[in-house]
């Protein structure tokens, strides 16, 4: 658990005594150490402390399945995703890379 940023005595102790950002992190532990093999996450760093984000990017990027994530983190997005899929007007257009990739192919054009 100290890999998501708990001390042992948090790990050892329950979870109503975790603040909001800490039960966050819980869950995303959970998450990682399940079987999941598809994950569907919207704005999952919302409400993160600089630290947690971090966590969560070494999750992402650690995780084997596939991962469908809705966010405005732009930093997040260029450092876990290898396509991004935009959705404008009711047409799907898939970019290859990350947010920077889509940034650039989006000026191109």
């Amino acid at each position: 658990m100290t890999h998501f940023l708990f001390t042992y005595e948090q790990a050892r102790g329950p979870a109503r005594n975790l603040s909001g950002g800490e039960r966050s992190r819980l869950q995303m532990a959970l998450l990682m150490l399940s079987d999941a093999n598809f994950l569907l996450l919207d704005e999952p760093t919302n409400n993160l402390d600089i630290p947690s984000a971090e966590v969560l990017e070494e999750a992402l990027a650690d995780f084997e399945g596939t991962a469908l994530i809705i966010s405005h983190d732009r930093y997040l997005l260029d450092r876990v995703v290898d396509r991004i899929v935009e959705l404008d007007e009711g047409d799907l257009t898939e970019h290859i890379g990350g947010y920077s990739d889509y940034q650039a192919a989006k000026f191109k054009s």
